[in-house]
């Protein structure tokens, strides 16, 4: 019967990277994000939704309806993340949106955003005597 002996450089090698490795996932940072309106592209609404970190992160950005249909998803790694999203009013009507942003299994934030852009014209009537 063999046996097999780890180095003992290897050996404090691998415990070095494991325990870096678990000293960045345990980080305390709580990561803040925020969801702001960005403007307008062809009289469509553009979002921009940043997070802000200072660890290593992974993210994963989910865009349903108000009926919980999805509609997006997408996952980001890094620090000081930032996306914009333009939405198509026609397609929406008068729905609304939600955006839940998730890091790793957990909900990190959730967002609603609802479309109500109100047009108003006004005239103004003098009597002349």
């Amino acid at each position: 019967m063999k046996k097999h002996f780890i180095k003992p450089a290897v050996a404090i090698l691998f415990f070095l990277s494991t325990t870096a490795f678990a000293a960045e996932a345990q980080t305390n940072e709580s990561p803040v994000s925020e969801i702001k309106t960005a403007g307008f592209i062809k009289n469509e609404p553009v979002y921009e939704l940043s997070i802000s970190n200072t660890a290593y992160g992974r993210y994963t950005i989910v865009i349903t309806d108000e009926y919980g249909a999805p509609m997006y998803e997408e996952t980001l790694a890094g620090t000081n993340l930032s996306r914009k999203f333009m939405l198509n009013k026609a397609e929406l009507g008068s729905t609304g949106i939600i955006v839940t942003v998730f890091n790793g299994r957990n909900v990190h934030a959730t967002y609603s955003i609802k479309n109500n852009r109100i047009y108003t014209d006004s005239a103004v009537v003098t009597v002349k005597k």
